[in-house]
């Protein structure tokens, strides 16, 4: 067939043959044919099928992550902290490994963040991967997918100036879907930090990014930022030396509170109601005086916690003329049971077993429940570090005992000076002489009620207090009391306090200074009242700038002005800068705003800002200082032109 075809034929069956022979090859021609298209077909519908699988196979790495950079504050200020956020969009069907990923051969994604100098990038946060089950893997692998939010914990120096900072982010991960990964790449992101002057607020942005993880815990609190730079904050010394040396650094810390001046009324206090305690006994005493400090500690406890817990001034009750009254009405009920008029006994079904009343262990506790609070306002840098850390950690449990035991290291010192004090019931003729001498340690403890109550009445009123009570002290307990004198000594002794009672009253009325007498001014910074104009006028004309804040309840604020704001150094230079003091006796909306601008943990707090704008706050005062430190950090914003 083939070969007749392939030749010429001539003759009349020629064209019949040449039309048998092309139909025969075109039906094997059209057989081939279709077994091609069959196969073609199939191939491309194989093609079609795997037509997304396969673009993903080819995806470009740069296009499978894209990431977007945010900042948690509109505004940075130098020394000031705050988080930056990598939210990286991951291609559907892909994903990329945690930053741990459980197989050693597998990339971990790795957040790099790069900042100018004075930036510092305390901290990376990486969010928690969820776990899934490919194909490729024999168990379930820790991995990103869809949207995950990065982080980064941020300090500004306190040497870096106002100014917009480029800060460069860069998410290094390893791409894989189900069947294959790709090689490693990454995705980058830039954002500006805006670091302002101190005139410029700084308010929270994108709050649904940074109030979620990786920025909070699963409780909804902050992240601990361990590793922030606190100098010996409480945080540190707990990681590096564990809590149990943390406990007893803290219970040194309470007895160093023993030097500042909070703690002076505690002295006289404790010496007149265990001066008048009965009984001769020192296991006695030694075990009222340990009541007596376990109230103090059980009051200081409670209000330090409360303190943290809520972000109050600590100490700031005493401001509440209600919780004044309380103090000066328990100083005088104690004043009246020293004058026999009521006395403090445990219930008789607590005694009745022993036959007799133990008197005074609950008034021990009553007293020492009371006189913790005088010790509240004694605010420095240790006591703040503590409310610090006891309000992040959030566990009240932790922080009671923590402060429990800082107020055993300050009642320590009462505790031996009470034991000392109640000796004083040994002394020879014991029953006619403790009557007296109860009797005196009364008038001082009414003395000081009106130490605790002069907010209330005034300077005035305080003043002729002070002579009232001496000039009866003396007259009643000279004369007018009817203790027998058994001997001619204790007689001799009654006059001459009768004598010294009327000469203190004198003394206090006549000399200058006195009741009577019109007190002179005492020299003093001429403060102007904290207002923003005013803030914003001195930072235009690039004026430093002293801040104070002080409330009338605060015992280290009136020793500042009486010792340090007084002193006439200080006063001269005082005249360079512009003095603004912020009140925060009774703190409203427009205080409180300021408080928190600031970051005021409490008061006395002094702020230094210099002709640029900016808060030295190595040179911040928390406490009480004197005049020669003060004036070498007034020189630091202020120097003395020679």
């Amino acid at each position: 067939m083939i070969r007749s075809a392939s030749r010429p034929v001539r003759g009349p069956t020629a064209g019949r043959h040449f039309d048998r022979d092309y139909e025969i090859t075109m039906k094997g021609t059209s057989l081939k044919d279709h077994i091609y298209k069959i196969l073609l077909a199939l191939v491309l519908c194989a093609a079609l099928s795997t037509a997304g699988t396969a673009q993903q196979l080819f995806a470009i790495p740069g296009e499978l992550v894209s990431a977007h950079a945010l900042l948690s504050l509109s505004t940075f200020h130098a020394g000031s902290t705050g988080y930056l956020a990598v939210t990286a969009d991951i291609s559907q069907g892909w994903h990329i490994n945690s930053n741990e990923p459980l197989e050693s051969y597998l990339i971990p994604t790795i957040l790099e963040v790069t900042a100018p100098e004075g930036i510092e990038v305390v901290r990376i946060l990486y969010p928690e991967p969820g776990l899934v089950k490919l194909e490729i893997s024999d168990g379930k692998m820790p991995l990103y997918h869809g949207r995950a939010t990065f982080g980064a914990y941020i300090k500004v120096g306190e040497d870096v100036p106002p100014g917009s900072y480029e800060i460069r982010a860069t998410l290094r991960y390893q791409g894989c879907n189900n069947l294959t990964c790709l090689e490693p790449a990454s995705a980058g992101a830039s954002v500006t930090m805006r670091i302002g002057t101190i005139e410029e607020t700084a308010e929270l942005t994108h709050t649904e990014t940074f109030g979620a993880p990786p920025f909070t815990g699963g409780d909804g609190r902050p992240v601990a930022q361990a590793q922030d730079d606190t100098g010996g904050g409480f945080v540190g010394i707990i990681e590096e030396r564990g809590l149990l040396l943390a406990f007893v650094f803290i219970f040194i810390g309470g007895l160093a509170l023993n030097l500042t001046p909070c703690i002076y009324p505690l002295i006289p206090i404790t010496i007149s109601y265990f001066g008048g305690q009965s009984g001769g006994r020192s296991s006695r005493t030694l075990l009222l005086a340990i009541f007596y400090v376990l109230g103090m500690s059980i009051t200081y406890s409670v209000l330090g916690t409360a303190a943290a817990m809520t972000g109050n001034l600590f100490g700031a009750a005493l401001q509440n003329p209600w919780v004044v009254a309380f103090i000066v009405a328990v100083m005088i009920g104690l004043a009246a049971s020293m004058f026999g008029l009521w006395e403090f006994r445990l219930p008789l079904f607590l005694t009745r077993g022993t036959g007799t009343a133990k008197r005074g262990y609950l008034g021990a506790v009553f007293m020492g429940l009371t006189v913790g609070i005088v010790a509240a306002p004694c605010i420095g840098p240790f006591v703040l570090g503590l409310l610090t850390y006891v309000g992040e950690m959030g566990k009240p449990l932790l922080g009671f005992l923590m402060f429990f035991t800082l107020a055993w290291g300050l009642g320590t010192p009462l505790l031996v000076l009470g034991t000392v004090s109640g000796s004083i019931s040994r002394l020879p003729q014991s029953g006619d002489w403790m009557v007296w001498v109860r009797k005196v340690f009364g008038f001082i403890l009414i003395a000081m009620g009106l130490y605790f109550a002069r907010h209330l009445l005034g300077d005035r009123v305080t003043a002729f207090g002070y002579v009232a009570t001496a000039f009866i002290a003396g007259i009643y307990l000279g004369w007018l009391d009817r203790t027998p004198a058994q001997t001619a000594g204790f007689a001799r002794l009654k006059k001459i306090a009768g004598v010294i009672g009327v000469a203190i009253a004198v003394i206090l009325l006549l000399a200058p200074g006195g009741a009577l007498r019109k007190t002179a001014p005492v020299p003093d910074i001429e403060w102007e009242p904290f207002t923003e104009e005013r803030l914003a006028s001195a930072l235009k004309e690039q004026a430093p700038v002293l801040i104070d804040f002080s409330a009338a309840w605060c015992i280290p604020c009136h020793e500042l002005d009486h010792k340090t704001f007084s002193d006439a150094t200080v006063i001269a230079l005082s005249g360079r800068v512009v003095s603004l003091r912020v009140d925060l006796t009774h703190p409203g909306d427009y205080e409180n705003e300021i408080k928190k601008r600031f970051n005021i943990r409490g008061v006395p707090t002094i702020i230094f800002i210099d002709g640029a704008g900016m808060e030295i706050e190595e040179l911040r005062v928390t406490g009480f200082m004197g005049p020669g430190e003060f004036v070498s950090r007034l020189e630091r914003i202020a120097p003395i032109e020679q």
